[in-house]
């Protein structure tokens, strides 16, 4: 059925935008699956941030699952469940979001502390330094978990990523993935100036290269859909506007993620 309140242009916007993510999805699933297999299955690929590609990957396709949970929209129908089921259905692709999120800094991290302390990195107990970017990736995941729980309202919702964070629930989501990815955006930045200056120019211009096609894409897809959907908060738009804002807000971060096989094994 259509939603209550929505009218039949807006209605068909929406379904036409996330005909778009579905699409996407769909690609990305399919991509980043191979990513984590090809990672997985070769031998060569043991460093850390090869290890952090195969674990983002593998979180990619959570995420990605839980954009086509809402495949009957894709045809017209607006199914309403419980939230407390949805919340169910939906915790592995909110954890892949989280997970997702918090490995692309942590690649960053660790290109970042390898270009700038390169002796030292060599040295570093690998136990502990997996341990604390372990801990970064988990206490993400703690933290949607407590907004989850802390928002959580006892309704009939439609089930898609953005429904366990209710009301301001939205807010606290967004502001807390533009952060994140932000602070990503700022440690690639420190890690190209580091390049420019500890790099020989041939590993530079090949990282660089990968490093801007990462940032623009990848990164850029994360940062563009959390604030869309933080900046839909505070406009003054009608609610079905606000409707078909949320489908075009998530086709950023679906094309991201969809683009990533190409990013890391096409680029030359």
């Amino acid at each position: 059925k259509k939603m209550d309140g929505v009218n039949s242009f807006y209605w068909n916007l929406a379904r036409a935008f996330f005909g778009v993510s579905t699409v996407c999805a769909s690609l990305g699933i399919i991509c980043n699956s191979l990513i984590f297999i090809t990672t997985i299955r070769t031998r060569a690929l043991r460093a850390t941030y090869n290890i952090l590609i195969a674990v983002c990957a593998l979180a990619d396709v959570f995420h990605q699952c839980g954009t086509l949970v809402q495949i009957p929209f894709l045809f017209g129908y607006y199914l309403e469940i419980e939230s407390k089921l949805c919340d169910a259905i939906l915790f592995l692709p909110e954890m892949g979001i989280a997970i997702g999120c918090t490995c692309i800094l942590c690649i960053g991290l660790d290109r970042m502390i390898s270009v700038l302390f390169s002796i030292r990195y060599r040295v570093f107990n690998k136990t502990y330094y997996h341990l604390a970017l372990g801990s970064i990736v988990i206490g993400y995941c703690a933290y949607l978990c407590c907004l989850m729980t802390t928002f959580y309202r006892p309704q009939r919702v439609l089930c898609q990523v953005m429904a366990p964070y209710p009301d301001e629930g939205i807010v606290w989501f967004a502001s807390a993935n533009l952060l994140v990815n932000v602070v990503s955006t700022v440690v690639y930045f420190i890690m190209w100036l580091g390049l420019r200056s500890n790099a020989d120019s041939k590993v530079m211009k090949r990282i660089v290269k990968s490093l801007l096609i990462i940032v623009t894409v990848d990164v850029s897809g994360w940062i563009l859909t959390p604030g869309l959907v933080q900046l839909s908060q505070h406009l003054d738009i009608e609610p079905q506007q606000k409707f078909a804002w949320a489908y075009f807000s998530i086709i950023f971060v679906n094309l991201a993620l969809s683009m990533k096989l190409f990013i890391y094994y096409f680029t030359r």
